[in-house]
């Protein structure tokens, strides 16, 4: 392999983080894409899914999930997070059909360019020749210039992913909290509810930073003190 194709091949490796898993997901409303993802990840049920979603669904985490259930073996799975990999151009997707099962996050980044709608319709042929099992997602449903890419897609079993409820917000921030060693009273997660944003990336935004303002100032999540930091903003 030349030294050209194998740099690709290095940063994939590092980029391939699984910091989620499915015991930290709160379902909702996507149950059945849930279940669906976790049939894939032990080899049954469709080989090919397709999750698309706005902003804070949790696409990312439940393909990442997927990958961390893999069990431990020869069977090879990758996440491969082409947001953060776009910039390196087409060439990372070279060589991922030999990986048995491989999850390709925010696939509409590569809409509108020729290259990489030619390389997506390449490895897909080529992983669906292998044998193998291939989870991707998007914002929305893509309109790829290329037919062919679109009806490959097309051919995938979809799931759209929903925003969670309020209340399955609340237990978002609960087990986040919990994973920090954070207590998060009723009444504090009430007020962040009411407060800010309800889109779940700026609430578990907003927890980072509360996490940080108490350990710098020693102080416990209270109604009061998460006032303090909002106004600050």
């Amino acid at each position: 392999m030349s030294s050209h194709a194998a740099e690709p091949q290095l940063t994939l490796a590092l980029f391939n983080v699984t910091r989620h898993d499915f015991a930290s997901y709160i379902a909702g409303p996507n149950r059945e894409a849930c279940q669906a993802l976790t049939a894939w990840a032990a080899g049954s049920g469709a080989r090919v899914i397709h999750l698309r979603g706005g902003r804070a669904t949790g696409k990312s985490h439940l393909l990442q999930a997927a990958i961390a259930a893999v069990a431990p073996g020869p069977v090879r799975a990758m996440s491969v997070p082409l947001r953060e990999l776009i910039a390196l151009g087409e060439q990372v997707l070279d060589g991922l059909d030999q990986i048995d099962l491989i999850a390709l996050d925010d696939i509409d980044m590569g809409t509108g360019s020729a290259a990489w709608e030619r390389h997506l319709f390449n490895l897909y042929n080529a992983i669906e020749a292998a044998g193998h099992r291939l989870l991707w997602s998007s914002g929305a449903a893509p309109a790829f210039a290329l037919p062919d890419l679109n009806s490959r897609l097309d051919a995938s079993l979809t799931y759209q992913l929903h925003d969670l409820t309020d209340a399955d917000k609340a237990c978002v921030l609960r087990a986040r909290a919990h994973q920090r060693g954070l207590v998060l009273p009723e009444p504090v997660v009430e007020f962040i509810l009411r407060r800010e944003r309800r889109d779940l990336a700026t609430l578990v935004a907003l927890l980072d930073e509360l996490d940080q303002s108490s350990l710098q100032t020693g102080r416990a999540l209270t109604v009061p003190f998460v006032r303090e930091v909002l106004a600050r903003r």
